[in-house]
C-alpha cells in the first residue's frame, strides 16, 4: 500500500503520544476537512493494513467519530514503517488514559495556536521530554515552548498531566527534582528554565498540589502552577 503524506503523519503521532483518539487524530490532521467520513475511511484504510490497531475501547464524546471514539495505536505494519526494532508486540491492549489525557493537553494549546495567539516553536512528548542534570533526572509528560504572538516574546513549559491517583509525597518529590534540575541547569542548557504546570481533574486537587508546591519551594513556588486541565491554554496565551 502507499502511503500519502497525511497517512505517514496520522502514524508518526499515533506513535509519538503512545495512543490517540480520533478526536485527536481529527484535530491534528483534518481540522481544516469539512467532511467528517473522511477520517472514518482514512483510519479504517490504516487498521486493514495494520498501520495501525484498535484499542477494542471507546471514549465517550469530542470531535471525530460520533458521540464514542475508537482510541488508536501503532499497528505491525506501522511498526516497520517507522523502522522500530525488535519483534512486534502491541503496546497496550487497553486505553491508556494517561496517553489520551496528555494529547488533550497538546490539543488544547494547538487550539490557542490556530487562534492566532500563540506561535507554536517545539514540542516534545516522553520519553523525549525526560532529561538528567547533574544526576537530577526529570520526566515531564509534556513540553511546549511558545512565543506569545502580540508581544514577541517565548517561554517553555514542562507540564505534568496529573490524574489525581499519585500520593502528595510523590508530588513533592517531584517538585524538589524540578528545584534541583533548576539550580543544575546552566544557560547552556536554558536560556531560561521552563515553567513547570501541573494539570489537574478538580479544584480539591489543585488546592491539595498548590500546599505541597507552597511548602517544598517556598519563595521560588513561582516556578510552578496548578491549572485545572480543561481550558489550561487559555492562560497560557
Amino acid at each position: 500500500m502507499r502511503l500519502t503524506t497525511r497517512d505517514a503523519d496520522i502514524i508518526r503521532s499515533v506513535d509519538q503520544f503512545g495512543q490517540l483518539a480520533a478526536g485527536h487524530i481529527w484535530d491534528l490532521h483534518f481540522y481544516n476537512n469539512q467532511w467528517k467520513n473522511s477520517i472514518d475511511r482514512v483510519l479504517q484504510r490504516l487498521v486493514r493494513d495494520k498501520f495501525l490497531s484498535r484499542v477494542e475501547r471507546r471514549l465517550v464524546g469530542g470531535n471525530g467519530g460520533g458521540s464514542g471514539q475508537y482510541v488508536y495505536q501503532i499497528g505491525p505494519s506501522g511498526w516497520d514503517f517507522l523502522g522500530k526494532r525488535g519483534k512486534y508486540v502491541p503496546p497496550h491492549r487497553t486505553v491508556k488514559h494517561h496517553h489520551i489525557e496528555i494529547a488533550d493537553a497538546f490539543i488544547e494549546v494547538l487550539a490557542e495556536v490556530r487562534s492566532g495567539r500563540l506561535k507554536l516553536l517545539n514540542y516534545l512528548t516522553e520519553p523525549n521530554t525526560h532529561m538528567t542534570l547533574s544526576g537530577i533526572t526529570i520526566r515531564p509528560d509534556l513540553f511546549v515552548d511558545v512565543e506569545f504572538v502580540d508581544q514577541g516574546l517565548a517561554a517553555g513549559y514542562w507540564i505534568e498531566v496529573d490524574r489525581g491517583f499519585e500520593s502528595l509525597s510523590t508530588i513533592g518529590d517531584m517538585v524538589i527534582r524540578y528545584l534541583k534540575a533548576h539550580d543544575s541547569s546552566t544557560t547552556s542548557d536554558f536560556e531560561a528554565f521552563p515553567l513547570v504546570w501541573f494539570l489537574v481533574p478538580d479544584e480539591q486537587r489543585k488546592h491539595n498540589i498548590e500546599g505541597v508546591i507552597r511548602r517544598e519551594a517556598g519563595e521560588r513556588a513561582k516556578m510552578f502552577e496548578v491549572h485545572l486541565a480543561k481550558g489550561f491554554a487559555e492562560k497560557i496565551a
